[in-house]
């Protein structure tokens, strides 16, 4: 019973320090990207095709399609994954894509009114994008996880009949996560507690039981 209760101990603490290490890693990478100057995604001279992991990129969505991966809890939506295309006036066509991840359930009702809006606009005859039910977003690029990456790819390809060249030159491998500074940081600090106290009491185990 001694030594399963030591391996316990030993085991929480390794996940504690892993975890808090794991955490402040990202906050810091998070408030490096957020400490630059954002890509203005709605800016027209902006090429997507440009767009990398970590970029801080900002932009205000006048149009939103469909979620197409999402978390459940309870029953309950706790995390969901839209789609965001770029529509450019000039070519009256849209030329690219990217995820949206949204983690704050108070605004799926926001993003589901303006995807139906989205849909509302895209089957008028109206050829210039809508004004007035945009939503600011702010955060940081990052790759899709794989099974995230497989819906999206579907959504594309089966759900929206787009072509495989449309669909591989876009940047559905990627998408937005809403982030702040403060948040960030937040996580750097926590990431930091947690490391230091999985160490301390390590530390504090080990000296006590040899002495």
């Amino acid at each position: 019973m001694y030594a399963l209760n030591k391996f316990k101990f030993y085991l929480t603490m390794i996940v504690l320090i892993i975890g808090g290490a794991c955490l402040m890693v990202y906050g810091i990478k998070t408030s490096s990207s957020m400490s630059k100057d954002p890509i203005d995604l709605n800016d027209p001279d902006v090429d997507w095709s440009d767009i990398e992991v970590g970029d801080h990129v900002e932009m205000d969505l006048p149009i939103l399609l469909d979620c197409f991966a999402r978390y459940e809890k309870d029953g309950k939506d706790t995390q969901r994954y839209y789609c965001i295309p770029r529509y450019e006036e000039d070519q009256l066509s849209i030329t690219n894509f990217i995820g949206l991840e949204v983690k704050d359930q108070s605004l799926f009702g926001t993003y589901d009114s303006l995807v139906s809006d989205s849909w509302d606009w895209w089957q008028s005859a109206d050829t210039s994008l809508p004004s007035g039910s945009s939503v600011h977003i702010d955060g940081v690029v990052r790759e899709l996880p794989s099974e995230q990456l497989k819906f999206f790819e579907e959504y594309l390809r089966d759900d929206l009949e787009l072509s495989d060249d449309l669909v591989d030159d876009s940047q559905y491998k990627l998408y937005i996560t809403p982030e702040t500074s403060k948040g960030s940081t937040g996580l750097t600090i926590l990431g930091a507690v947690l490391l230091v106290a999985g160490l301390g009491i390590t530390g504090f185990s080990l000296t006590r039981r040899r002495g």
